[in-house]
């Protein structure tokens, strides 16, 4: 006799996946709102010029700071390194829908881990180097994602009506060029020291930054629960595009995947 299908376990295995790409997105909204307001209300910490100095930064007292005070001991430094391997740990469990997908986001997570393990430079003052290994990392995974936001979020969109395609498509393609923006103006500033909005002008474009990154996870999710993707998917009936020859055609290739006639 063969195995009966349960349609209970199918919701649940849906509903599991859904819930992963939703997650990553609540975690980047809540990131800079937790270092921010969490810090303020709960320790008394003054506004950080950026998302990065929340790792260092702690609420001087009449002491003398001890070792571990001047640097790499903030105290909202958990809330930092914790959310940010979250967020790693679930874009690398995430397998996405092809290869290319996948791949993409396994490097985005490792390159987070590394925003989270190398964090920036805070006692060098004037004389920090302009180039870092958190900062080149940063930079690299905003790539990453908008590559992801621009060339394989088009993969489920044959999915649903031509209209609706069109929005998602046109949403995806502002965010992921977004994501290619914010990291290189928050570079540029970094590097010639300007702050044309005040001292946390880099502190809201992170924070843009991040939400925007949240916002594809979040319009992604709906997408998907909106066209029953998971669903095609999980049944078989979701046919990968066929892959091109050479590798920068392969990579550059939006063609989307189709469903089995």
């Amino acid at each position: 006799m063969s195995p009966t299908h349960s349609p209970s376990l199918q919701e649940h295995i849906i509903s599991t996946y859904g819930a992963l790409r939703r997650g990553i997105g609540f975690l980047a909204i809540a990131l800079p709102i937790i270092l921010s307001v969490g810090g303020f209300v709960k320790y008394g910490l003054t506004p950080q010029d950026s998302i990065s100095a929340y790792y260092h930064a702690f609420v001087p007292t009449a002491q003398p700071p001890g070792l571990f005070e001047i640097a790499g001991n903030g105290v909202m430094r958990n809330w930092f390194v914790g959310i940010l391997w979250a967020i790693s740990v679930f874009l690398i469990l995430y397998r996405g829908y092809g290869r290319r997908e996948n791949t993409v986001l396994n490097i985005a997570g490792v390159l987070l881990i590394a925003v989270a393990m190398f964090p920036m430079d805070w006692t060098c003052g004037t004389t920090c180097p302009k180039v870092s290994v958190h900062g080149v990392s940063a930079i690299l995974f905003f790539l990453a994602i908008g590559y992801v936001c621009i060339f394989r979020s088009g993969d489920t969109l044959e999915l649903i009506n031509p209209s609706a395609r069109e929005s998602y498509k046109r949403w995806y393609r502002i965010i992921g060029l977004l994501m290619w923006v914010f990291p290189l103006v928050v570079a540029a500033l970094e590097f010639f020291k300007l702050h044309p909005f005040g001292t946390r002008t880099v502190f809201f474009i992170e924070a843009a930054g991040i939400w925007t990154f949240a916002a594809y996870w979040l319009i992604k999710s709906h997408e998907i629960s909106f066209s029953n993707a998971d669903v095609v998917a999980i049944e078989g009936d979701l046919v990968r595009a066929p892959r091109k020859s050479g590798a920068i055609q392969y990579w550059l290739d939006t063609t989307p995947h189709s469903t089995k006639e």
